[in-house]
């Protein structure tokens, strides 16, 4: 995976391989919060501080999509292992990582990488 930064929001390639050798490129932009975004941003990382409740957490994933409406994948990070995920319109989910060596906005490149590949055309 390789970024450059520019006016706080990163340009993001990632590659993906699969077994059968196919390869797959995703470029995206990625911010994350606070901090000044663009509303356009792919995807948009957020951090709660504490352990907010289920309820403040899915309210604040609705700001994010009214905010960010062309975010495809958003993140609102509750610890080190834990986010409330949201892929596209879908209804948010609770994820967690088993490896919390890769940080959460590495994780939401990812997710964004392979949920265009699964929609992209082979």
């Amino acid at each position: 995976m390789a970024g450059s930064t520019r006016r706080e929001v990163l340009s993001v390639t990632v590659l993906i391989r699969s077994n059968d050798g196919r390869v797959a490129v995703d470029e995206h932009t990625r911010t994350e919060l606070p901090g000044g975004g663009v509303a356009l941003a792919d995807v948009v990382i957020s951090a709660e501080e504490g352990v907010p409740s289920w309820e403040r957490l899915v309210d604040r994933d609705r700001e994010l999509a009214s905010a960010h409406p062309g975010a495809l994948v958003t993140v609102i990070a509750c610890g080190p292992d834990l986010a409330l995920v949201r892929l596209g319109s879908s209804a948010p989910g609770m994820a967690r990582r088993t490896n919390t060596a890769a940080l959460w906005p590495v994780y939401a490149s990812i997710l964004h990488a392979l949920t265009v590949w699964e929609v992209a055309p082979r």
